[in-house]
């Protein structure tokens, strides 16, 4: 099991300001030696996993795709929450995302980014600093509206999105505070609908 935690511990170093490690700075960052950081590395590639770049560094891997594919079209978010999220986008002119929570953390699993839109958070953050990680660690049951503090300037309204009884992710628009202040009510009773429509689509 410790292994499984070391890899997962591996997979958690790639982010979209750092996309590539070698085996040294993995070796540094995760605190084993150069040889198991390299071994580690290697299995890793050979799950598809990982992928082992012509310089010797390595990148994720395209069987994450597929995995997360998966996952999303098992939990029913393909086929109805991620096609409600664009719809939802193009209604309101802004940012619509999908999020779900990891280990404390929101992870933003699909984004409708229109034009002028404002980009989710390139890497995980603290779910008490954004409106769509405090409705899975809360009792709140509507619309919680407030701002993104791991972005600054930006609002959100943010609604958790339920398998039965149990959250298994947000639903949330954000837009600048100054497009937001003057349109707040009409995009929480926007993402008030969508959640209540959601609720009776999507089934455990």
């Amino acid at each position: 099991m410790r292994g499984v935690a070391r890899a997962a511990e591996v997979l958690d170093l790639f982010t979209v300001e750092r996309p590539y490690w070698g085996p040294t700075d993995v070796a540094a960052e995760v605190g084993i030696a150069k040889s198991s950081a390299y071994e580690l590395l290697r299995e890793l590639s050979r799950s598809g996993l990982l992928e082992r770049m012509a310089c010797g560094n390595y990148r994720l891997g395209w069987r994450l795709v597929g995995l997360a594919r998966t996952m999303l079209q098992s939990h029913g978010l393909g086929t109805t929450v991620v096609p409600a999220a664009h719809t939802l986008s193009r209604q309101l002119g802004e940012t619509v995302h999908l999020a779900a929570l990891d280990r404390d953390r929101v992870l933003y699993a699909a984004s409708a980014v229109p034009a002028g839109g404002v980009a989710a958070p390139t890497t995980p953050v603290e779910a008490e600093l954004t409106p769509l990680g405090q409705v899975l660690t809360t009792e709140h049951s509507g619309v919680l509206v407030g701002p993104q503090r791991a972005l600054e300037g930006v609002t959100c309204a943010a609604a958790a999105v339920r398998l039965g009884e149990e959250p298994f992710g947000s639903l949330g628009v954000c837009a600048t505070d100054e497009r937001f202040a003057t349109r707040s009510e009409v995009y929480a009773r926007a993402v008030g609908a969508v959640q209540q429509r959601l609720a009776r689509s999507v089934r455990p």
